[in-house]
């Protein structure tokens, strides 16, 4: 009968350059005890099983397969896991291992590769699984949820900007526009692909045309005082910003915009004041957790004002 494990154990055994006597040491048993397991005679107990994987860096899966190779490391062999399955949770055992060596310092060149492979590999597949999810959402259609659509939209092309596709995103967004040319939501999305583009000029065309047609929208003023800021014109997007939060005084995103501009201009009291504004609205809905960054913003601000 075919000794498979124990042919395993001495394969890898050799392969990582030990002898009887060194691996029976690290993994606290006999010499005889190991010779046993080698030639068939007796098994371990199973519970010693991922000890000894681990030991020749290899699965426990492997001690029984036929031809196991050993891996430099135990960190290597998981991440081979990792890019068979695609699966969490062997990218989870991948990370926790490369960590620990990280944390130990006895890492190699080598490894720090492999640990950029690994987050390489989970990069793409969070991308697949998020573009997955969008579209799931985006399927649903419009009727469902008109805005909460369109915040989908939006996302989507934000990932895809990350990614170098912004021209796709103009694309598909001007072909929209085209085919609803009385829709907001198709402003928006043209303004936010150039957004993302960096193509500051088109944004502005597109949000001064919008606003003739809509001015009445926050969500098109929030965008544009961002658009304003970007392009140096505080003054405009600050008008922006305040004709946002009067048509819509539940915009938070304005106030974040709002207190960073501030504060990028050396206002700090007016940033101070717009972060304690905040921290009010948030807490008045109990949002607590949330309060504490611009608590600490304000803070921040605080300190820096003259005493």
């Amino acid at each position: 009968m075919k000794n498979t494990f124990g042919e395993n154990l001495k394969r890898l055994r050799i392969a990582k350059n030990f002898t009887q006597e060194q691996a029976a040491q690290l993994l606290n048993i006999s010499p005889k005890s190991l010779s046993r397991w080698e030639c068939g005679s007796t098994m371990p107990d199973v519970m010693m099983l991922p000890e000894i994987a681990r030991l020749y860096c290899v699965t426990v899966d492997d001690l029984y397969k036929e031809h196991s190779v050993a891996y430099e490391n135990y960190a290597a062999r998981l991440l081979s896991v990792y890019e068979a399955s695609r699966d969490l949770h062997d990218f989870y055992n991948a990370e926790r291992e490369f960590a620990g060596l990280l944390k130990s310092k006895k890492y190699t060149m080598n490894d720090l590769r492999l640990y950029g492979i690994l987050y390489q590999y989970h990069m793409a597949d969070c991308k697949a699984m998020a573009l997955r999810l969008f579209e799931t959402g985006l399927a649903m259609g419009e009727s469902n949820a008109s805005e909460v659509y369109h915040q989908i939209v939006r996302q989507r092309m934000l990932l895809r900007s990350q990614v170098g596709e912004n021209e796709k995103n103009i694309e598909e967004q001007i072909a929209k526009l085209t085919e609803q040319p009385h829709d907001f939501y198709c402003y928006i999305n043209l303004l936010v692909a150039y957004l993302y583009a960096n193509d500051n000029q088109k944004a502005l065309e597109v949000f001064q045309k919008a606003e003739k047609e809509f001015p009445d929208q926050a969500l098109l003023y929030a965008y544009g005082g961002d658009l304003y800021k970007r392009v140096g014109n505080c003054e405009e997007a600050f008008a922006c910003w305040d004709k946002a939060l009067s048509l819509d005084s539940e915009m938070t995103a304005v106030l974040w915009s709002k207190g960073f501009c501030c504060e990028e201009m050396g206002e700090y009291q007016k940033a101070y004041e717009v972060w304690i504004t905040l921290v009010v609205w948030l807490e008045e809905r109990g949002y607590e957790v949330e309060a504490e960054e611009p608590r600490k913003l304000a803070e921040r601000c605080r300190e820096k004002l003259p005493r």
